[in-house]
């Protein structure tokens, strides 16, 4: 038992570097572009506006070179839009 859950927890450590860096993907301009793009096609304004403002925060982040606070806010966007 002790092998397994040891061979579970490599197996989900080895996970963590990839998943961080596709997040790091998020933070592009043509992420940002793909995102507007969405935002202009929703039709439920307070959510659009909060989507808006994440996306700010974000677009803000990257261009300061903050890639934690981009990835933080560009979550936020995704969970306002429901993803």
């Amino acid at each position: 038992m002790r092998i397994l859950f040891a061979a579970v927890f490599v197996a989900l450590m080895a996970l963590v570097p990839a998943y961080a860096q596709d997040k790091e993907a998020w933070c592009t301009d043509a992420h940002m572009k793909q995102m507007d793009a969405q935002v202009a096609k929703m039709t439920n304004a307070k959510m659009q506006k909060s989507v808006k403002m994440h996306l700010s925060e974000s677009k803000a982040a990257m261009k300061k070179k903050d890639t934690a606070g981009c990835i933080e806010h560009m979550e936020a966007a995704h969970k306002a839009m429901g993803m």
